[in-house]
């Protein structure tokens, strides 16, 4: 690839263009995978609160099972926009391959895992038989399947990474066409085919996101104006042991950052779970909710992440810092207001999403409570994204450890055995939240994330040596 370093909008020009460049489409992109979860959660909600409950807790477990691959897309994202910051574009192959061998070894596992105890760890997490035995046959075929979607993940983040945020939207909307077209269908038995119950939610998930993988495919490699771009798989498969312990040190924390918030989620789930099924069933889709609340975020972060790693490779530490502080305005306003939104409108939420009776009152409770902390949330998210984006992942670690693991389980925990009703357990979230955003604000006021440095492997290892003392 040709392309002059003063044509990257991302690290030259005004920030607040680059940022809307690149955030745009992945807040679409978030948007539309947003709709396939909720997509998911209507067809599953018409099937009523016990498939609710094991689809939630499903959910649960697949979080906390897929933070090794949660944590490779952290670091990808790291090294590839590192990569074509500094303009060694010829890496980005290499980088994308060596994700892929990491985060495919590690769905293998998850495959077996899938096919022989799926049923035994929703027992574990604290299911009622019904649920367990309805929720195995959602969470098997996730399982079994995740080989797409982490193929999906990498290839995504390796194209937002280079600043092409675009192309994987447009991916997107194939994708949720596609889910549309299959969950009634494969749910329901419509058009002749079968009824698979919840079973058949995972299938249109796993064939929907095929679909987006192969698109990603023939667009890097057939479509002419591409097939010498950044993002591509190598002509000739290498393993690099240099690289993969690089990758895997920044991935490591990220992993564990990921793994512990997913605890605490699947901790939080059975504390939950203690009030009874309706109560996890409104956790459900109230998590959903949050997620949907946190889309405009989420995009804005993962923007501010590719910006940070691109303008550090660019050597542009002063953009870097204008980006974070107007992300962080940005998303604490935005998410100040949906809010206020969702105290308003929490009842007529919760009903679109299958919620009756004691499930819509235990919903209820959590939605006067948690949208209080929206902004906290958001502010955090965006330093811990920058930081993140900078290659340095402790911090996160640290904060996801003492504001969800500690704060928020643990006074949880305490709630349940003082006894206390399950609001108690809703402002046990927010104290949490609290104490992720001071841990995230000490380390981002420290720097030293502005100083990191990765080695890019290669001939010319430009970015230098990885500090082995950083964060």
């Amino acid at each position: 690839m040709t392309a002059q370093h003063s044509g990257n909008l991302l690290t030259e020009g005004p920030v607040e263009k680059g940022l809307i460049v690149v955030a745009l489409p992945i807040i679409i992109s978030n948007f539309l995978a947003s709709i396939l979860e909720v997509v998911d959660m209507y067809f599953i909600g018409k099937l009523g609160d016990i498939p609710i409950a094991g689809g939630a807790m499903s959910i649960s477990i697949i979080v906390v099972l897929t933070t090794v691959i949660f944590g490779t897309v952290t670091a990808t994202a790291a090294f590839v926009s590192r990569a074509y910051g500094s303009e060694r574009f010829e890496r980005i192959p290499v980088i994308l391959a060596h994700s892929l061998y990491l985060v495919l070894a590690f769905a293998v596992v998850l495959a077996v895992i899938g096919a022989f105890w799926s049923q035994d760890l929703l027992l574990l997490l604290g299911a009622d038989p019904e649920v367990a035995v309805v929720g195995a046959r959602f969470l098997s075929p996730m399982l079994m399947g995740m080989s797409i979607f982490v193929t999906l993940m990498i290839l995504t983040t390796a194209f937002q990474s280079t600043g092409d945020s675009r192309t994987p939207m447009y991916v997107m909307v194939v994708v949720n066409i596609v889910n549309i077209i299959l969950n009634p269908t494969l749910i329901a038995g419509l058009n002749g085919f079968p009824a698979f119950g919840i079973a058949g939610s995972a299938y249109a998930s796993i064939l929907s996101r095929l679909a987006g993988v192969m698109l990603l495919l023939g667009v890097m490699h057939l479509v002419p104006s591409r097939k010498n771009g950044p993002v591509r798989l190598p002509e000739r498969w290498v393993f690099e042991p240099r690289l993969i312990r690089d990758i895997v040190r920044v991935m490591i924390p990220s992993a564990v950052q990921s793994g512990v918030r997913s605890f605490a989620f699947l901790g939080m789930t059975a504390i939950v779970a203690l009030y009874g099924t309706a109560a996890v069933a409104a956790y459900g889709i109230c998590q959903r909710l949050d997620m949907l609340g946190l889309i405009f975020v989420m995009g804005i972060c993962t923007g501010v992440s590719v910006m940070v790693g691109q303008n550090l490779g660019a050597g542009k530490v002063e953009r870097t810092e204008k980006v974070v502080r107007i992300a962080m305005a940005v998303n604490a306003l935005f998410m100040a207001i949906v809010g206020v939104l969702y105290l308003l409108s929490a009842k007529y939420l919760l009903a679109f999403f299958g919620a009756t009776g004691e499930s819509l009152a235990d919903g209820m409770l959590f939605m006067r409570i948690i949208p209080l902390s929206y902004f906290v949330i958001a502010m955090a998210m965006t330093m811990g994204f920058a930081m993140n984006g900078a290659g340095m992942t402790k911090p996160g670690m640290y904060a996801a450890i003492a504001g969800q693991l500690i704060t928020e389980v643990g006074l949880a925990s305490v709630f349940v055995v003082m006894g206390l009703p399950l609001q108690a357990i809703w402002f046990a979230v927010v104290c949490g939240a609290v104490v992720m955003f001071f841990c995230d604000l000490f380390f981002y006021r420290q720097g030293a994330w502005k100083m990191k440095k990765l080695d890019l492997g290669g001939a010319i290892a430009l970015e230098g040596q990885a500090s082995p003392e950083g964060l």
